[in-house]
């Protein structure tokens, strides 16, 4: 028999991807307790779990990336009521952190033609797609509630204070001393990306082309990233003599991206303090 959806509630983490998904799906949310995490690698089967459990209150974390809406859908289709995660990082850092994973990755586009503001047909980022504000709108629109808006950077300066506020939204609970503040993983070097972008324009597309097949594009995604790896690691012993002088992403180019969503910025700043709940307690 299928459960009452008024037996449980359901908090869904979407993740935009280079926002501290990985480091709370790894280092948080499976440290919460009196809430069950059902982790991104089982997120295919969170509806069968929950048929079959009968906890009162679920943490389903997903990234989104480029499909923002269409996860909104999916989830609201299955819980309209469901209460929304967002974690948010200020613009310029957010495209510059997707722009070192895409050279990472075997991209070869300069950073300005990467976040194009001014064309009508950016090969990668539109601009509306950069903007957090539409985001929150399209959450409430989707399930009638506020979302609980949190910020990277405040990862960096006040974590647990984070951490506290992603509890008194849930009901959830934890120990301090079990959080591993560590970075998850660290981040290539610019020495060493400069040479992947240089090496990309020769063997790699622009932009990869997925294969029709799935299992096809697994493959061929999985063998690119071997080769990239394996670039990385070659990149190391490259002398610093040889590589361009100048830096990877220009600074004033990240300050037109940042000045360019100023406005959008404050805006989800503020409406994180008018919506998150006040934490009135040190866990």
């Amino acid at each position: 028999m299928a459960r009452d959806p008024s037996e449980y509630q359901i908090f869904f983490h979407v993740g935009l991807g280079k926002a501290a998904s990985t480091y709370l799906q790894n280092r948080v949310f499976p440290r919460l307790e009196n809430i069950r995490y059902v982790p991104r690698d089982r997120y295919r089967g969170y509806q069968r779990l929950i048929e079959r459990t009968r906890d009162p209150r679920y943490l389903i974390s997903r990234e989104a990336a480029y499909r923002l809406t269409q996860r909104l859908d999916e989830f609201a289709a299955f819980k309209a009521d469901a209460r929304v995660i967002l974690v948010l990082r200020r613009h310029d850092r957010w495209i510059a952190s997707h722009y070192r994973r895409y050279l990472k990755n075997g991209g070869s586009m300069e950073f300005e033609r990467y976040a194009d503001l001014d064309s009508s047909a950016p090969p990668i980022w539109r601009e509306p797609q950069m903007r957090f504000l539409p985001m929150i709108e399209a959450i409430e629109s989707r399930f009638g509630s506020a979302p609980l808006v949190l910020f990277h950077e405040d990862l960096k300066t006040d974590p647990f204070s984070l951490i506290d506020q992603i509890c008194a939204f849930t009901g959830a609970r934890y120990q301090r001393e079990q959080i591993d503040l560590s970075v998850v993983h660290s981040s290539w070097s610019d020495d060493q990306l400069k040479v992947t972008r240089q090496v990309g324009k020769r063997i790699f597309s622009e932009i990869p082309e997925a294969a029709e097949h799935p299992g096809l594009h697994r493959l061929q995604r999985r063998l690119r990233l071997w080769t990239c790896y394996g670039i990385l690691g070659v990149a190391k012993l490259v002398p610093k003599a040889l590589l361009d002088s100048r830096p990877l992403i220009q600074a004033d180019s990240l300050e037109r991206i940042r000045n360019h969503f100023e406005e959008d910025w404050d805006a989800c700043r503020d409406y994180a303090r008018q919506h998150n709940p006040v934490v009135t307690t040190t866990k």
